[in-house]
């Protein structure tokens, strides 16, 4: 996993965003969770993370900054990431949505989409992709630093 870690953050793969977006991260398992952290920040993403969808609804609740893209795994102890992701985005209904999930899509669809503001992302993916469907969620381009 280190190896991949380097892959996706080695120069000249960061990405210009302007000002730096914030992600709210949410993953029960503890490893996948501190991986994604790890990556995302060194791509240039502030990043709050957290362990449960209570927590993560609590977080936005008190975070006073913006919020720009909700990651989450749809499957989790007590609340769904769909439900979570309701409530957040009624919170802040300019939010993004990618959901994470070992199943296929097809358990998340709602009337045949996900959504306008909602993307699906298959585990396992490569980190690589993560960070290129984040680019294309939150409208970004992708650079070579110099």
């Amino acid at each position: 996993m280190q190896e991949e870690i380097r892959a996706a953050t080695e120069p000249g793969m960061a990405v210009n965003t302007g000002r730096m977006k914030t992600i709210l991260l949410v993953e029960d398992e503890p490893t996948v969770r501190n991986l994604l952290r790890e990556v995302l920040e060194r791509s240039g993403y502030v990043v709050l993370t957290c362990a449960h969808p209570e927590e993560a609804i609590e977080t936005c609740r008190r975070h006073t900054g913006s919020i720009d893209l909700l990651l989450t795994d749809v499957v989790m102890p007590g609340m769904n990431g769909q439900e979570m992701a309701k409530r957040i985005v009624e919170r802040r209904p300019e939010l993004r949505v990618v959901f994470m999930s070992g199943y296929t899509e097809h358990v998340l669809l709602q009337d045949g989409h996900l959504g306008p503001r909602i993307e699906y992302l298959q585990k396992p993916f490569s980190l690589q992709i993560l960070r290129e469907r984040l680019v294309r969620v939150l409208g970004e381009r992708g650079e070579q630093t110099q």
